[in-house]
């Protein structure tokens, strides 16, 4: 199979994988990361089974700019039938064998980037040889619509230095790529939520700023992924939903500052973001079996005056 080495390959890979309208958006290769990036968008379904080509030299990312109804098979198993979400992405390793059937009007991103790009941004981050990205299935993640969609808006934002700027894009997007979405040691894919560095920094962010409350639109933000997508990935990683996490650091921070320190149970209940003393001792008998004062008394310490 010809690498996707130019532009006409990367028209001629569309012809080959059955894509018969004209591609809205075609560029490439990069001067630097030797990535390209082409959309294009079909109205009407055609319910025929495609061929995808495969792609040996190349990561193929596809993003979704509008819902799709397709069904998916990889060699013989069927990976997917139904409605795949907009702003959703996959991950296709190279030369990964599938085939496709467009049961309803597409608009979709493909972004091929040679897989020598990937492994030395690997190298050059430590990390370990070999494939670097694992398959995935249609996640949402909003940073990686928001670099793809600068890509396509290139010509417009950065003129005749638009190739250099995507360049720019596709290692940002790659960096996170490899964070994100990486192999693990077992050879899969880490899955599409909350983990690694992202994890660390949101955990570290609720530490930070448990004296307010914590909109889950702004902890979504900060991960830069979808409220609903956010606190299903949360729990699944903490355990809890993320306000009865919270709940959990305060109480924990409470419970601490209540053995080892002199400030007032009030004073605590403030720091802490609780809404009121009584409520800070309703939730802090729930957890602990005791009121905070009596909770003090039994760790050996007097309570200062309030």
């Amino acid at each position: 199979m010809p690498a996707i080495d130019s532009t006409q390959a990367l028209q001629q890979w569309f012809q080959r994988s059955g894509v018969r309208a004209p591609l809205a958006a075609c560029m490439g290769p990069l001067p630097q990361t030797g990535a390209s990036i082409a959309r294009w968008a079909r109205a009407e379904p055609d319910p025929r089974i495609q061929a995808v080509q495969p792609h040996p030299d190349s990561y193929r990312i596809a993003l979704m700019l509008k819902p799709l109804e397709s069904q998916i098979w990889v060699g013989e198993r069927a990976v997917w039938g139904g409605v795949i979400g907009a702003h959703r992405f996959r991950i296709c390793p190279p030369g990964t064998p599938s085939r496709w059937r467009q049961l309803s009007g597409c608009d979709i991103v493909n972004l091929f980037i040679p897989v020598s790009t990937v492994q030395a941004l690997a190298e050059h981050g430590g990390l370990p040889a070999g494939p670097q990205l694992a398959a995935t299935l249609f996640a949402p993640d909003r940073l990686v619509l928001d670099l793809v969609g600068k890509m396509l808006d290139a010509p417009t934002l950065a003129g005749t230095l638009a190739p250099q700027y995507c360049d720019g894009l596709v290692n940002a997007l790659l960096c996170y790529l490899l964070e994100r979405y990486g192999k693990t040691e077992s050879g899969g894919a880490t899955p599409a939520g909350l983990g690694g560095s992202r994890l660390r920094a949101l955990l570290a962010f609720l530490e930070a700023e448990l004296a307010r409350e914590i909109p889950i639109a702004e902890m979504a933000r900060h991960c830069g992924m979808s409220e609903s997508h956010f606190s299903r990935a949360f729990h699944a990683a903490m355990g809890l939903p993320p306000h009865q996490y919270l709940l959990k650091l305060r109480l924990e921070r409470a419970s601490q500052a209540l053995r080892e320190g002199d400030a007032p149970v009030t004073q605590i209940a403030l720091d802490l973001g609780f809404s009121s003393p009584s409520h800070f001792a309703r939730c802090f008998a729930a957890r602990y079996g005791l009121p905070p004062a009596r909770y003090r008394r039994e760790q050996g310490r007097g309570e200062a005056p309030h």
